[in-house]
């Protein structure tokens, strides 16, 4: 069985071909997200019809709220136009195969639970630096997605004060990696504000213009892991998104995370600490975990 799974970010649409023991047979160039729903369906079209003889059915990987059991998106996070777009319906009616649809922070702990750094864990969570804070939640083996489907829905986590909330001081703003990057490129110099290698270039330099700004934005994934972790008490956390792809960001969460620890007695001696590691599969993660439901779903 080949699934064709579509992932839908918040600034590019990703997409390839996965076999049923979820490896990863092709990948396809990234395509600029759109910004309504007639462009989108028309990039479906582009992304399916060169393989449709090809593929077994579809899978959607997307930001929001998704009913997986009836395969609609509710409040299509980043992408408002997706919201109530019928996943199964569309693609049945459109191409004749079957389509399954699931929010992308889930769909990276399900790949991590079936083919990468969460294999064996009973209790763990995937988080998503992206534009936003993805994650997704595994208790007792299984993933959890709550009674509204919104588990792990942590761009929505607030700051710890009374006061009047601006969306832009909700921790999935926070804690955007494409916002982060930005941000360095800006500081930087830099032409392209969306050139990650060059900021981590600097980075490892520990150029004095960017570095604490990235220890600030480590601080607050630290942080995010720490009030999870008091909560649910897990096992392993795996970083996911692009960005987890540089060594440095994993060794400056882990460091914050300790100095976290350190500053609070009673959470440095009872609280446990948890593997923090990064997703095996980065930005692979969220087409392997959209195509393990898929194949759950059909048998």
């Amino acid at each position: 069985m080949i699934v064709l799974p579509i992932d839908i970010g918040g600034t590019q649409i990703k997409s390839g071909l996965v076999s049923d023991d979820y490896q990863i047979e092709a990948t396809f160039p990234p395509l600029p997200s759109p910004d309504n729903l007639s462009d989108c369906l028309a990039l479906f079209d582009d992304l399916i019809q060169p393989v449709l003889l090809q593929i077994s059915g579809i899978a959607i990987s997307a930001p929001g709220t998704i009913d997986t059991k009836q395969s609609i998106i509710y409040y299509g996070g980043t992408l408002p136009f997706l919201h109530d777009f019928k996943v199964k319906d569309y693609f049945a009616k459109t191409y004749g195969l079957p389509a399954s649809a699931l929010n992308d922070g889930k769909a990276a702990v399900l790949a991590e639970l079936a083919r990468g750094n969460l294999q064996g864990c009973q209790n763990a969570a995937a988080l998503v630096l992206g534009t936003g804070l993805g994650g997704g939640l595994v208790l007792n083996g299984q993933l959890y997605q709550g009674t509204h489907f919104q588990a792990g829905e942590l761009t929505f986590l607030l700051p710890p004060k009374l006061a009047k909330i601006e969306i832009g001081e909700m921790r999935g703003v926070e804690v955007s990696a494409v916002a982060l990057v930005q941000r360095l490129a800006e500081l930087l110099g830099l032409a392209d504000k969306t050139d990650g290698r060059s900021v981590f270039q600097a980075l490892e330099q520990k150029d004095k213009r960017v570095y604490s700004i990235f220890e600030d934005y480590c601080r607050y994934v630290a942080l995010t892991i720490l009030n999870l972790q008091t909560t649910l008490d897990l096992e392993r956390f795996a970083i996911g998104g692009g960005i987890s792809a540089q060594p440095l960001l994993l060794e400056e969460i882990n460091r914050q995370f300790d100095r976290l620890k350190e500053e609070v007695a009673p959470v440095s001696t009872i609280i446990e600490r948890p593997d923090i590691v990064a997703c095996r599969h980065h930005n692979h993660a969220n087409l392997i975990g959209a195509a393990y439901l898929f194949q759950t779903e059909q048998g």
